[in-house]
């Protein structure tokens, strides 16, 4: 008895060559067979970092990472400021890591649909390659 198969929908993706290279590197190492299984792995894990306050009500505490280009700072910064009532602290670094030059770290505690705007805000910003959401209220 054979199992039904799955419907699947195809999408097409353009990258730089930079994440080209970086993909076949990761397929080498964890020793993926496709660019589709590695891509359907990589959607799961961002989907997930998303999902942390969806739903959620009332206050959470937590912390947002950020890595981007030089260039977007300013464009964080005008984000942060707006949403000055959540972030209670925050830390900035100039390095160079992946392309990526600038690392901030925000600490925020405050309602969570206020906190899930502020996110969807700083992740949009162009030039932002990584943002990462961390909830440390139960």
């Amino acid at each position: 008895m054979t199992g039904a198969r799955k419907s699947v929908g195809i999408i097409s993706v353009s990258v730089p060559d930079s994440l080209l290279r970086d993909i076949g590197r990761v397929m080498a190492e964890a020793g993926y067979t496709s660019r589709s299984e590695l891509v359907r792995d990589a959607l799961r894990a961002f989907l997930k970092n998303r999902t942390h306050l969806e739903g959620r009500q009332g206050t959470v505490q937590g912390v947002i990472t950020l890595l981007y280009h030089h260039a977007s700072a300013g464009r964080v910064s005008a984000v942060r400021h707006r949403y000055m009532h959540l972030f209670r602290s925050f830390m900035h670094a100039d390095f160079d890591m992946s392309g990526c030059s600038c690392c901030e770290v925000l600490l925020f505690s405050g309602e969570a649909a206020a906190v899930r705007q502020a996110c969807n805000e700083l992740q949009s910003v162009r030039g932002v390659e990584e943002s990462h959401v961390y909830i440390a209220s139960p």
